[in-house]
């Protein structure tokens, strides 16, 4: 007879067992009322109006400091004093009134010394007193001539003998204002006997008419003969302008 020794034995998967998931559903059940029912739950805060802080003093030795007094002091100390202020004498510095020590003490000048009044005056006078009456008027100094506009000339022109043209008149049909006019300068090119062959303007003056001017003044002018072999030179001419500047129209 053979015997069969089963250690463990399978339950059929027929065999539905609901015990493990009726237990489960019950303990989450009985989980959630727990904690339903024993929850903590916070009243409801109304909002109030913020109010400032407020003190109030009690005169001393009156009713209302014998009866609210003791019992200030015994629920909250920290905001209750017995101090006596009123009445009190407040501590004060002593008044003191600064002098100054130039105040108190004149200091002592040594008189001025008279003054050489006979080295400005002329022989005949002496040491005789001069009285002056009214007051002294200031001369004005003399109006200083006018300067005229210049040409400078730079790079290989430099130095080179320039003959301008004569009674040449910078003008303009704009308004002028001679501390606003810039400097002019040109690139000017010169053959080899002295006759202006080209001139290209590198920076405007801001008055385009005293432009045109200034290269009609060139064009107009002639330099001294050289001896390069018929190659032109090449240079610069600064104009700086002067009084005789003048708007069309004045005299």
């Amino acid at each position: 007879m053979k015997l069969r020794i089963h250690l463990f034995e399978w339950p059929s998967r027929h065999n539905v067992h609901l015990a493990l998931p009726l237990m489960l559903v019950l303990s989450f059940l009985l989980h959630a009322a727990c904690l339903f029912i024993f929850q903590a739950t916070l009243p409801r805060s109304e909002s109030s109006r913020e109010h400032s802080a407020v003190a109030y003093a009690l005169l001393p030795n009156s009713p209302e400091a014998a009866k609210i007094g003791p019992m200030l002091a015994a629920s909250d100390p920290a905001l209750f004093s017995t101090t006596k202020i009123i009445g009190q004498k407040a501590w004060k510095l002593p008044e003191t009134a600064y002098v100054a020590s130039f105040d108190e003490e004149v200091p002592a000048l040594a008189p001025l010394p008279a003054p050489p009044f006979s080295q400005f005056l002329p022989p005949d006078l002496g040491t005789a007193p001069v009285r002056l009456s009214g007051s002294a008027t200031r001369v004005p100094p003399p109006p200083e001539p006018p300067v005229p506009t210049a040409v400078r000339f730079g790079g290989d022109l430099e130095g080179r003998s320039w003959n301008p043209p004569q009674n040449f008149i910078f003008s303009s049909t704009a308004a002028l204002e001679r501390q606003g006019l810039a400097l002019a300068e040109f690139l000017l090119a010169v053959s080899a006997d002295g006759l202006p062959l080209y001139s290209f303007l590198q920076r405007s003056s801001g008055n385009e008419d005293l432009d045109r001017a200034a290269s009609r003044y060139l064009a107009a002018g002639r330099f001294a003969a050289s001896s390069a072999d018929g190659e032109p030179i090449w240079g610069t001419a600064t104009f700086v302008w002067g009084a005789d500047v003048r708007q069309e129209g004045q005299q």
